[in-house]
């Protein structure tokens, strides 16, 4: 028996190589965001952190894509 819902989403080893690129991006960068930004702006330092590792995992995202699409 098969879901109708599973036919429309193809995870590619592209897209999985991505994210996983994505994902790494963001869990490296948010430590050192959060220490600059703790110094710079400490009322809003999480905030600041996390705009900054989703702004460095959409880079990675698309960076991982292209290095993906590459490979055989």
């Amino acid at each position: 028996m098969r879901s109708t819902s599973s036919s429309n989403v193809r995870w590619t080893k592209d897209r999985l190589g991505a994210y996983l690129a994505a994902t790494t991006g963001f869990l490296f960068a948010l430590p050192p965001a959060f220490e600059t930004a703790r110094r710079l702006v400490p009322d809003h330092a999480h905030t600041l952190a996390a705009l900054v590792g989703f702004a460095v995992a959409a880079l990675a995202h698309r960076l991982g894509l292209r290095v993906m699409r590459r490979l055989p």
